[in-house]
């Protein structure tokens, strides 16, 4: 699929640090940062995977 070990580690490790950035920011009842944190870094995988996913099908060859 083009991911790597160390690609699916960064993204968890990427989508933590967006989540727990949203839940310190955020205004609100615990309950909703928590939502908007998990949310938040949802997204952030998603977006990680896909930017990952195009950079490995378009990188060229002797990178």
């Amino acid at each position: 699929m083009g991911l790597e070990r160390r690609d699916g580690r960064n993204m968890l490790v990427i989508a933590a640090i967006v989540a727990v950035l949203v839940v310190v920011i955020a205004e609100g009842a615990l309950g909703v940062r928590v939502v908007a944190g998990a949310i938040a870094g949802s997204i952030s995988a998603v977006v990680f995977v896909v930017s990952t996913l195009l950079i490995n099908r378009f990188k060229p060859d002797h990178w």
